[in-house]
């Protein structure tokens, strides 16, 4: 458990996988619906929101990266927002917290417009920081992604263009992306229902906030759909080289059969146990190696001729 703002009555306490004794701490310190308990308790994949007579549940899902495997995993962020006090909990463990809480305290020492200040000291606006950071992480991450689609572009074009570690990185990529925007898509509604649950706990104007937040929401999404078709192009230019490429083997493949097989023709008609010319010639052999060289020859520029090769 930890403690990351106490302040002129306001409080926020934020918990990392809490234990089932620490839920119900939180549950009988803020007084806050039993049901709240078991929503914490049970994790889910959906985002969503519950209104209470004194207290707004939030469930949202930001992207953790696992550095391990390169895969984007969903840390859920279970939120109690009361009038005094808001109370975070995340699945997975997250150094953005401090940050929040480092922005948040910059925040109050140069503000002086003391309205501003006063709102400030409230749950509504760390709730806005919380989520306003979150979403520069998510627009981060995809200016990365961006560079790193860049960089496999790059790689394409190269000797191992068609390698099975190029494949697997772009997949992943796709994956990420899909994944991305299935976790931010249904934030867009969910913040509407926030911004008219808090209507009913403080009276002071929240909007601005929220259009930013819907702002950075609509950035998120449109960057995913550009870095989607990115990927996309680039999968499809892959799978063409990747074509090529194979198409060209198989025409390689094809003519050197096509070689062999005039040189085995003439092979085995002198290998068949019947009287034939110059049979008993040394020079025979000689004959023979050089008709296969010349034929050999003649179709290797009648293909080039064709540019089949």
């Amino acid at each position: 458990m930890s403690k990351i703002v106490s302040i002129d009555g306001m409080t926020w306490m934020h918990f990392h996988h809490p234990s089932k004794e620490e839920i119900k701490e939180i549950v009988e310190t803020y007084d806050v619906h039993e049901l709240i308990e078991e929503d914490i308790a049970d994790k889910t994949t959906q985002d969503k929101i519950d209104v209470y007579d004194d207290a707004i549940f939030l469930v949202l899902h930001f992207p953790k990266y696992d550095k391990k495997n390169g895969k984007y995993m969903s840390n859920e962020f279970n939120i109690i927002l009361g009038k005094k006090f808001i109370v975070s909990v995340t699945k997975y463990h997250t150094n953005h917290i401090e940050s929040i809480r480092e922005e948040y305290n910059q925040d109050l020492r140069e503000d002086e417009d003391r309205d501003e200040h006063e709102f400030k000291i409230s749950p509504y606006y760390i709730l806005y920081k919380i989520i306003d950071v979150m979403y520069d992480k998510v627009l981060l991450a995809l200016h990365k992604f961006n560079l790193d689609l860049n960089e496999l572009e790059e790689n394409v074009f190269d000797e191992e263009g068609s390698s099975k570690d190029l494949l697997e990185r772009m997949l992943l990529k796709k994956r990420n992306i899909v994944f991305l925007k299935h976790l931010i898509l249904p934030q867009a509604d969910i913040l509407q229902e926030i911004q008219k649950a808090t209507m009913n706990f403080y009276e002071g104007d929240l909007d601005v906030y929220f259009e930013d937040l819907q702002y950075k929401t609509d950035k998120i999404l449109a960057n995913i759909s550009v870095a989607m078709e990115n990927a996309e192009s680039l999968s499809m230019m892959y799978n063409t080289l990747a074509n090529i490429k194979t198409n060209s083997i198989i025409s390689l493949l094809t003519i050197l059969t096509v070689i062999i097989w005039m040189m085995t023709m003439i092979t085995g008609l002198y290998g068949m146990n019947v009287q034939l010319p110059g049979q008993n010639v040394t020079s025979t052999f000689f004959i023979i190696l050089g008709t296969m060289l010349i034929v050999s020859g003649w179709m290797y520029i009648l293909f080039k001729k064709k540019k089949w090769i």
